[in-house]
């Protein structure tokens, strides 16, 4: 493929749920993507609402709750991982999670602008 390049994609799973009862909030999801998130990687990402069913590891029993997805794309790095592993990290101990799933995936991609289409 002409003019890709490989990047490393990820997608991390946040759920809204709270142990022992309650939900991260609209407003705590926005509060914490404008000062975690968008930080991190002010070139963009894409965030997602999805439903997500999963074990719980205290209860064995699996749940379904509303998820943040987000999306990144970028080179694979130290300073990329650091900044994956501190948004998942600080999500699990401000609202009291078990855990975020994260998931990389090697990929190629193309940007394909305005310019393209002439």
């Amino acid at each position: 493929m002409a003019g890709c390049a490989t990047m490393q994609h990820t997608d991390l799973y946040f759920g809204r749920n709270i142990p022992g009862g309650g939900r991260v909030t609209a407003q705590q999801w926005r509060a914490f993507s404008d000062s975690i998130i968008t930080p991190a990687f002010p070139e963009g990402y894409t965030e997602s609402d999805v439903q997500g069913k999963w074990m719980d590891t205290e209860s064995r029993e699996t749940i379904t709750e509303d998820t943040k997805r987000i999306t990144v794309i970028g080179k694979r790095s130290a300073k990329r991982n650091s900044q994956l592993n501190h948004i998942t990290q600080t999500y699990i101990h401000r609202f009291n999670q078990q855990a975020v799933l994260r998931v990389d995936t090697k990929i190629r991609y193309r940007l394909i602008t305005k310019k393209d289409a002439d």
